[in-house]
């Protein structure tokens, strides 16, 4: 079994790379980032058993650690300038926004990102071999240092959403992302 798990690894990441290939149209940036990405699914099933066995924990930001009630005010008396570098803070530790539109991409390129997607979960899913290990991720507190983790960024995600809605309530200039570009109808 699982001599069949790692050739289906192997088979994919070759995928991946005659794909890259194909798909080079856009430069060496995208391949770069779709080979980290295969990278970061082979640390990932590396350090699986480590994060079962609640050796390794997931990091949770302190400013997403400290958030208790996503909709408190207290802290915002100082007005504009302490929303706008709250959602700063926070923009910093969660990333962009995702309703923002991505760049238009070609067939062999989103079949690049697919097949870079597949292989990554492939070497990830690889990593995930232990027997009994939903039992083992309980008696460790594994699932609930990750139901932690998920639930400290949800918070982080409606506090800024809080934030960015009080700051454009007040009138305050720069708080809201852009809007996407609007799309041509013909």
């Amino acid at each position: 079994m699982k001599a069949q798990t790692w050739g289906l690894v192997a088979i994919t990441v070759a995928s991946v790379l005659m794909v890259n290939a194909c798909a080079h149209r856009d430069g060496a940036s995208r391949s770069g980032q779709r080979m980290d990405e295969v990278r970061q699914g082979v640390a990932d099933a590396a350090t699986t058993p480590l994060r079962d066995l609640g050796i390794i924990r997931p990091d949770i930001p302190p400013i997403l650690a400290s958030i208790r009630y996503p909709y408190a005010t207290a802290s915002l008396a100082a007005g504009c300038t302490a929303i706008a570098y709250e959602v700063g803070q926070l923009d910093a530790v969660l990333g962009a926004e995702t309703y923002q539109p991505g760049a238009e991409r070609s067939l062999s390129e989103r079949g690049a990102d697919a097949a870079t997607g597949a292989t990554a979960d492939a070497v990830r899913s690889a990593g995930e071999v232990m027997p009994f290990r939903g039992w083992v991720r309980q008696a460790s507190g594994a699932n609930r240092a990750e139901r932690e983790a998920i639930q400290a960024f949800e918070t982080g995600q409606l506090r800024r959403a809080f934030l960015r809605g009080y700051g454009a309530s007040l009138g305050c200039r720069g708080v809201l992302p852009q809007p996407p570009p609007a799309v041509a109808t013909n």
